[in-house]
């Protein structure tokens, strides 16, 4: 796990960054703080060199955020996220199917771009992403916290579309799309280290001024 350490590190120092050369341009205007609300499905999966062969299964996903604007271009966005994942991998050797669920606390930083084509704003967004995995079992229902590690490091990538109804403090609502690359390897049992999450996720979310 000391890569994923140095790449959180890496991360939060290049976010610290970002936001000192924004902040400035906050003098010139004042910058809203929203509150939001998420919920959706995520597809998620496993990949890696110990994983053979592997299909994607649903689960949910949902949570709150709070939006930093900056300025009318740029904002910061952290999350925090619930989400049970699951996968299926295919054990070429015994021939069977093995179904993995996992429940992952994930608290997204995202750095977000957005047109200045209000009502309807597109955006793009990019950050990384530091997961708490709480439980993992099998489909039978057994427990594997042994055979998974407790962290996971990812990237997130995606973009949203929002439209401004600005009716009393709900501000706005918006369809998000977005696809986390799992960096740090989860696996913790031999033959079975290198072991990495991939999962596209879609949302709707609510945002409220505060």
């Amino acid at each position: 796990m000391q890569t994923a350490t140095s790449k959180l590190t890496a991360s939060i120092a290049t976010l610290a960054l970002l936001l000192g050369l924004a902040l400035p341009m906050t003098s010139q205007a004042q910058s809203p703080i929203d509150l939001g609300v998420r919920g959706g499905v995520t597809q998620a999966t496993f990949y890696g060199d110990d994983v053979a062969s592997n299909d994607f299964r649903p689960g949910f996903t949902g949570g709150v955020f709070l939006n930093y604007q900056v300025n009318d271009v740029f904002a910061v966005q952290p999350e925090v996220l619930y989400s049970r994942r699951g996968t299926k991998n295919h054990n070429s050797a015994a021939g069977t199917d093995i179904r993995v669920r996992q429940d992952v606390i994930e608290i997204p930083v995202l750095l977000k771009l957005s047109a200045p084509t209000a009502p309807v704003t597109p955006r793009l967004y990019v950050g990384p992403a530091l997961g708490f995995i709480t439980n993992s079992e099998l489909g039978n229902g057994n427990d594997a916290d042994d055979g998974f590690t407790d962290v996971d490091f990812s990237g997130v990538v995606g973009g949203e579309i929002a439209y401004a109804l600005n009716k009393g403090p709900l501000s706005e609502i918006a369809v998000d799309g977005r696809y986390n690359l799992g960096l740090a390897n989860l696996g913790d049992a031999n033959n079975f280290e290198d072991v990495r999450t991939s999962a596209f996720t879609g949302t709707l979310s609510l945002r409220f001024d505060i």
